[in-house]
């Protein structure tokens, strides 16, 4: 049976009315630059009103001069004008709102630079305090001052809101006191990380929203539509069981699970603000029956419809780059099969999901988007809990490595090994990779299974145990095991916690050599 569910708690809602920025505006932005037309927007109390917006450079003259006028536009009065592109600089600019009767708002030490949206679950809430080397981290984001920040305060609701119940961090300048708000409140470590690599590599300002809650779905940050699209079956509120850190169970702020629910409250504020692009780090909350299954559906229908309503409301690109983390792993890091069941495929399922069901990303149903495996960066030590691992900083640098690829077409080696074909050769399965730098390593033989003909099961598989032998710089070859008498199907780190992360970080068993870049878990049939 399919069933949806409503959020029927909310927030109350952001006062309405006074002339005034938008709260997703102020002072510190950084606005997208060209070839986007940066908009700007806010609320007004009666319709019909003029309005005169100007851009100003600091120290200098008005640069721009758009005369607008009051409008209702989904339910609310607001006031809003594009500037002509403007390329990205690290000047500084301010932007100047004047009502009619001279009442007047103005946000000032604006930059024009690409903005990025980081949203998802706990391992994107997760704080620069909480990763590793969080003390010098913290004390280096003094040296990007182009680099601002903002993070959205947790907020659901039953209906689409236009406006924020509340701002966790107002836009920052970066610094040691804008990233280390703490434990689970501001800033994002994924967030951060990216956008400082990104700076240091484009040398233009970066501007990061920071919109997340912990241990929540995919659906909850989905609108209705993507939801009719890729409806459940069964009981859809249950979602995974995870750890107790994750931060909602933690501050008691009730349940945010529900359909749509964060897309209303988290994301369609935002709707309005032109953006280069979305950085996603979720999944394990579905990681559970019967959200897993229905990833590889939902994961590329919401980008899609993210990408429709961002360009609706503010003509960014309607194929703005998509990034994101594949899932790490937590459970049972002993584990080397699934014998049953439930959270230890469904883990993976949610992995091969996040890929659309394909092999790797961009794809055909997932254009411009943009991948980091956190497959081999398990943590099972973290004092927050196995499930948030913090190995932030290296997971983030492939991800903005894929970014400078997909999103900038820079000749950025981003992505490991991706095997392509499989033979059996009586007894010997080969593997054939593709998407290699110079040749594959082979660290281990840690990591493989096989099916046979008997098992009809997603669970049950036999585990090669024999070595795992590299037969060229883009093959490896491995024994099936004896107990297996009809072979159809093998698969590689396809269960919830592969590469015995207890020893480390990259202790899986495919990379590519030069990089480090571990492949990507895979199965193939024979």
């Amino acid at each position: 049976m399919i069933r949806r569910s409503l959020c029927l708690l909310a927030a109350v809602a952001a006062a309405a009315g006074e002339f005034n920025f938008s709260n997703t505006m102020g002072d510190n932005m950084v606005l997208q630059q060209a070839p986007a037309s940066a908009q700007v927007w806010g609320l007004a109390d009666e319709v019909g009103k003029s309005v005169t917006v100007t851009l100003q450079q600091a120290g200098g003259a008005t640069e721009q001069e758009i005369e607008t006028t009051t409008i209702s536009e989904t339910g609310i009065i607001i006031w809003k004008v594009a500037f002509d592109p403007i390329k990205a600089s690290n000047d500084q600019y301010s932007v100047t709102a004047t009502l009619e009767g001279n009442s007047s708002v103005t946000a000032k030490n604006i930059l024009f630079g690409d903005v990025y949206i980081c949203s998802g679950q706990s391992n994107m809430q997760f704080t620069v305090d909480q990763a590793f080397n969080a003390s010098a981290e913290v004390a280096a984001a003094d040296n990007f001052p182009n680099v601002r920040l903002y993070t959205a305060a947790e907020d659901y609701s039953s209906v689409e809101k236009q406006q924020l119940w509340k701002v966790q961090l107002p836009w920052s300048v970066a610094s040691s006191a804008a990233v280390g708000g703490g434990n689970w409140s501001y800033f994002s470590a994924v967030c951060w990380f990216f956008g400082r690599n990104l700076n240091e590599k484009l040398n233009y300002p970066i501007g990061l929203i920071a919109t997340t809650w912990g241990g929540t779905p995919i659906k909850a940050w989905s609108s209705s539509k993507v939801l009719d699209k890729c409806p459940y079956d069964g009981d859809s509120d249950t979602v995974a069981d995870l750890p107790s850190q994750e931060p909602f169970k933690q501050k008691g702020l009730g349940n945010p699970n529900k359909d749509s629910c964060l897309w209303n409250a988290m994301i369609v504020p935002f709707l309005r603000t032109n953006i280069k692009g979305a950085i996603w780090y979720q999944g394990e909350a579905d990681s559970n029956p019967p959200l897993a299954s229905n990833y590889a559906c939902m994961f590329p229908a919401m980008i899609n419809d993210w990408r429709a309503r961002w360009a609706i409301a503010s003509n960014t690109s309607s194929l703005f780059p998509f990034g994101f983390v594949q899932i790490s792993t937590w459970g049972d890091h002993n584990n080397k099969t699934c014998t049953s069941g439930g959270q230890c495929i469904d883990t993976a399922i949610v992995r091969h999901g996040q890929l659309g069901n394909y092999s790797q990303v961009p794809n055909k149903v997932m254009p411009a988007v943009f991948m980091a495996t956190g497959v081999d960066l398990g943590d099972p030590t973290s004092p927050f809990g196995d499930i948030h691992p913090r190995f932030k900083q290296q997971v983030t640098k492939r991800l903005s490595d894929a970014a400078l690829n997909v999103a900038y077409g820079q000749d950025v080696y981003y992505s490991g090994p991706i095997a392509s074909s499989v033979s059996l050769k009586g007894s010997t399965i080969e593997i054939t990779f593709t998407n290699i730098s110079s040749s594959l390593q082979v660290k281990n033989s840690m990591g493989f299974e096989v099916r046979d003909a008997t098992n009809t099961q997603e669970w049950g598989w036999t585990y090669v145990t024999s070595a795992v032998t590299k037969s060229s710089s883009t093959t490896i070859s491995l024994s099936v095991p004896s107990s297996v008498t009809k072979p159809v199907e093998v698969r590689y780190n396809w269960y919830q916690a592969p590469c015995t992360p207890a020893v480390g970080p990259y202790g899986c068993a495919i990379y590519d050599q030069d990089s480090m870049l571990p492949a990507i878990p895979f199965r193939f049939k024979l």
